[in-house]
């Protein structure tokens, strides 16, 4: 099975030859992160999961632009932002529901149940467990929102 980063550099070959110039600026951008993660790790290979950190914080910095973009009414900037996150978001895994996040969250809550009694560890604890089963298939702030749900009424 190939890797993800092997994914992505099929893709950029296949962008290069359909002259995608949106797909090719960003898939070249995050493969120069993953160079530069791999780096920091001692010239190791980054795993899928490590790739899709890569990938989700490029994601959010081409958001936060184009929200940028917008206020400052470049709406040809913010357009190009939105097109490169809506390619990158291509690589990403399956978005979990709210309901499979919940399911998620209570699944390894009760792991903890007796355990960590604290509710600030409790969230602490769920949090970290799900994002090592689940990286990059649900936006943290909805897993945070979810959560905190549970934790006030459990």
């Amino acid at each position: 099975m190939k890797s993800l980063k092997e994914t992505i550099q099929e893709s950029f070959i296949v962008a290069m030859k359909a002259k995608d110039e949106t797909a090719k600026s960003a898939i070249s951008g995050v493969k120069a992160k993953i160079t530069e993660a791999e780096k920091a790790n001692g010239n190791k290979d980054l795993s899928d999961p490590e790739v899709i950190k890569v990938i989700a914080k490029a994601i959010k910095q081409r958001r936060e632009s184009q929200e940028i973009y917008e206020k400052a009414g470049r709406g040809e900037l913010a357009k190009k932002e939105c097109d490169e996150a809506c390619v990158l978001e291509s690589f990403m895994p399956k978005q979990m529901s709210p309901q499979e996040i919940t399911d998620s969250l209570i699944e390894i809550m009760q792991g903890f149940s007796g355990v960590v009694t604290n509710p600030n560890a409790l969230m602490g604890k769920t949090i970290g467990e799900f994002n090592k089963r689940y990286t990059g298939r649900a936006d943290i702030g909805t897993v945070k929102m979810l959560l905190s749900n549970l934790v006030e009424v459990g």
